[in-house]
């Protein structure tokens, strides 16, 4: 039953260890941003407008998640799966080329009243998106250049 929906990881004791380690990093470090923010939204502090701050939030429980699998090698548990970090900085790449023209055409602002705006945001998701893939591009090359494990 287990093998019909979760799959056959066949992820060794190490590798469990290390997921488990990287997921409570992750969660350490969101707790700690939306009490963060929660202080700040009752100071009435508003450093991202709308819905915005618990979006960067998110970004960087998961972006510090991704960066630090990729940083110790705990990588997907297949191959193919490894295309999520080419999608990201595919979909970063895409951000970025539709944010850059509104503030060079439109002299859109990243900063309004004190509050990152709509476009600020997205172009910090962008970044995050782009730094995970070129993270794992780099990685891959370096463990392509290092040979096989003994």
């Amino acid at each position: 039953m287990r093998k019909c929906f979760m799959g056959d990881d066949g992820l060794d004791e190490r590798q469990l260890l290390l997921r488990g380690n990287v997921y409570k990093h992750s969660l350490i470090v969101l707790m700690a941003l939306l009490l963060i923010d929660g202080f700040l939204r009752e100071e009435g502090i508003v450093w991202a407008q709308g819905m915005w701050g618990n979006v960067l939030i998110l970004w960087a429980g998961m972006g510090l998640a991704m960066a630090e699998f990729i940083l110790r090698g705990v990588l997907p548990r297949s191959p193919r799966q490894n295309s999520v970090y080419i999608l990201l900085g595919i979909c970063g790449l895409m951000l970025l080329a539709l944010g850059v023209p509104h503030i060079f055409l439109d002299h859109a602002p990243l900063i309004e009243d004190g509050a990152l705006t709509t476009l600020g945001a997205g172009l910090i998701q962008a970044a995050v998106m782009i730094g995970l893939c070129l993270l794992f591009i780099s990685r891959w090359i370096y463990d392509r250049r290092q040979g096989p494990e003994d």
